[in-house]
């Protein structure tokens, strides 16, 4: 999945000649707090909310200082997904070569992992802590399917330890044999989610189970 596949068509632009007043109604209609400045086709740059917030309404945007961020068609989702949080920005132009292709906004990609990755599908969530040196993917997901499941989607993350945090989506909510059969094999449960027809009685017991662990 690149940057050209994942452009939203209903983003409005801006012109140079626009008032702050004009842009400013634009993304409050639009819940944007950042637009794309355009000259017929070619890119000049974001404009941010938070800039014009310090202009006189009837200023024209030429006036506006905008910065010049944006990617290529071609980079990857994980970059997308990269470049808006460090940017801390809700919408990324696409362009090339200096020709406006789109943007994207924070929707999208999120529309499009729901539909796509697994993380909108129907099923439980399970998070587990392991050490780093003994993840296993093939071992988890033999348990997970000798348990009549399968993964979904999952992925990695750290928080401030050497052990990794690991979050499945499996395809089922019957979770109660998964739990049992990951306990006998010394995995760490986190937490987990989304299992309806037993999550009272399973979280009561996995609570009362891990507050044992600790102990």
């Amino acid at each position: 999945m690149t940057a050209e596949q994942l452009l939203t068509s209903d983003i409005p632009l801006l012109r140079p000649i626009d008032t702050v007043k004009c842009a400013l109604g634009m993304m409050d209609e639009y819940k944007l707090a950042h637009l794309p400045l355009v000259v017929e086709d070619q890119y000049k740059g974001l404009i941010y909310e938070e800039d014009l917030l310090e202009c006189d309404e009837s200023a024209v945007l030429a006036e506006v200082e905008c910065k010049p961020l944006a990617v290529d068609p071609n980079l990857h989702l994980y970059e997308v997904v990269a470049s808006m949080a460090s940017a801390e920005i809700d919408l990324l132009p696409v362009v090339h070569r200096g020709v406006y292709r789109g943007s994207i906004d924070r929707s999208a990609v999120l529309s499009y992992l729901s539909r796509t990755i697994g993380w909108g599908a129907e099923g439980s969530t399970l998070v587990l802590e392991i050490p780093t040196s003994k993840f296993s993917l093939n071992e988890i997901t033999r348990i997970i399917e000798e348990n009549g499941a399968q993964i979904s989607s999952f992925n990695t993350s750290y928080e401030d330890s050497v052990d990794m945090l690991v979050t499945f989506k499996l395809n089922t909510v019957d979770i109660a044999p998964i739990l049992d059969s990951l306990k006998r094999f010394d995995y760490k449960v986190v937490t987990f989610f989304d299992a309806p027809e037993v999550e009272d009685e399973l979280r009561s017991k996995f609570d009362q189970f891990m507050k044992y662990l600790e102990q």
